[in-house]
């Protein structure tokens, strides 16, 4: 494996095990379900985006966390879907090119989240 995908994998891993670790608080203390995690890749096998889905069925909401690869994707982005008035707010983001390999961005946007919660809930 050249040192390319090495890092490609390292930042995926890295932000697949940080999302969930970050953004617990939406199941622990906003009544959000557990994630539904999933992902999109390329007809040749290589994975270009990772999301995690968090619904909250009382209050009609679902926030989307994503981190796209794909050179002609943005990045990592954190979206607010109202379903009720069905209207999405980018919340945070992080374009590509700004991200380290360690994903250490990650929990600053999630406690940016936290407070706009705290206002919305």
């Amino acid at each position: 494996m050249n040192q390319s995908n090495q890092i490609y994998d390292n930042k995926r891993i890295n932000f697949v095990y940080k999302a969930k670790l970050y953004f617990e608080f939406l199941n622990t203390k906003f009544d959000f379900d557990e994630p539904i995690y999933t992902f999109s890749k390329q007809s040749n096998g290589v994975i270009i985006a990772d999301k995690f889905e968090f619904n909250n069925p009382k209050k009609n909401q679902k926030i989307v966390v994503s981190n796209s690869y794909h050179p002609v994707d943005y990045g990592f982005e954190i979206n607010w879907i109202d379903l009720r008035a069905e209207t999405e707010e980018l919340i945070y983001n992080v374009l590509k090119e700004n991200q380290d390999v360690e994903q250490n961005y990650i929990e600053k946007a999630s406690e940016h989240l936290e407070k706009i919660i705290h206002g919305k809930f």
